[in-house]
């Protein structure tokens, strides 16, 4: 089968504004308008739909786009539709959900073993994009993402999901390496190699804490005389110095992983949280359309 005729195999319909068949891969792209009484119809967005058979497995993404015409050409900029009201999905396959069957020329679901025309396939695609599939993952995403601000900032770093990912990519490149300086650390606490926002989050709730609740210190006097106050205070001074060391090693691990070619690299806790951003995946929906398909008007 080629290209085209994989694509003769979709019946375009009234609210599809144009489909092209891929040169090189067995596939088609299709453009169709949002539903009239959306926001995002009104804006003149539309949706960007690819459906490709590659390497003996069926994959497929749909996309919110802005089309800009720069000449005759016109692109499609992906947008994440963050700014309405009522959220989309945008999502891409992995190739491992759904088959194409060439002898009923259907799409098959694996895990249901169900049968789809491509018409179907699209309008199930198109469903699922004006749901709001990641509700719940954006929620977690948001607090993945508090996470790490906090975690920087504790290291007197600073963590922007986009950039970052933009900085770690020079450094993999050996680009833009940040210059390896010592930590501005305060004269009274020289012999403690100790964040600056750490030690302002101690003394933050330690001294509260002895405003509040001193009276309530049972190892005799709560003040400096006591030599029970003196040693839990250079304590929690030596704990700051460790969390400090342990996690300014977890972020230079992130951004600027080491090549052990002799052994597996781990991925620590903040790469983890890091990349746990970029996983929306999720199950379709197996939705058909009520509608009779027909040529397009």
């Amino acid at each position: 089968m080629t290209s085209e005729e994989f694509k003769k195999l979709y019946i375009l319909q009234d609210s599809d504004e144009s489909i092209t068949s891929f040169q090189n891969e067995l596939g088609f792209s299709l453009v169709r308008r949002y539903p009239e009484n959306t926001a995002y119809h009104k804006d003149g967005r539309q949706m960007f739909i690819k459906v490709a058979i590659l390497n003996q497995k069926f994959f497929y993404s749909v996309d919110m786009t802005k089309p800009e015409k720069r000449g005759e050409e016109t692109n499609h900029i992906i947008s994440d539709g963050e700014e309405y009201k009522k959220k989309i999905t945008n999502f891409v396959s992995d190739g491992g959900e759904f088959t194409f069957d060439d002898t009923t020329q259907k799409v098959i679901h694996q895990p249901t073993n169900k049968s789809f025309t491509l018409n179907e396939f699209i309008d199930i695609l198109a469903a699922n994009h004006l749901s709001d599939r990641l509700f719940l993952k954006r929620i977690l995403n948001w607090l993945s993402d508090r996470v790490l601000r906090f975690l920087f900032w504790l290291s007197d770093s600073r963590y922007e999901r986009i950039q970052t990912s933009i900085d770690k990519y020079h450094y993999s490149k050996g680009e833009n390496l940040p210059k390896d300086e010592k930590k501005n650390i305060e004269p009274f606490f020289k012999y403690f190699y100790i964040s600056k926002n750490i030690l302002f989050a101690f003394l933050l709730i330690a001294l509260p804490s002895a405003i509040f609740l001193g009276h309530l210190w049972i190892a005799g006097e709560f003040s400096l005389s006591n030599p029970s106050i003196v040693l839990l205070f250079f304590l929690v001074l030596f704990s700051c110095e460790k969390a400090s060391i342990w996690l300014d090693k977890k972020i230079k691990g992130f951004l600027m992983p080491e090549e052990d070619h002799f052994a597996e690299r781990k991925i620590n806790f903040i790469e983890k949280l890091h990349d746990f951003q970029y996983r929306n995946k999720f199950k379709i929906k197996l939705k058909k359309s009520n509608k009779k398909h027909g040529d397009k008007k």
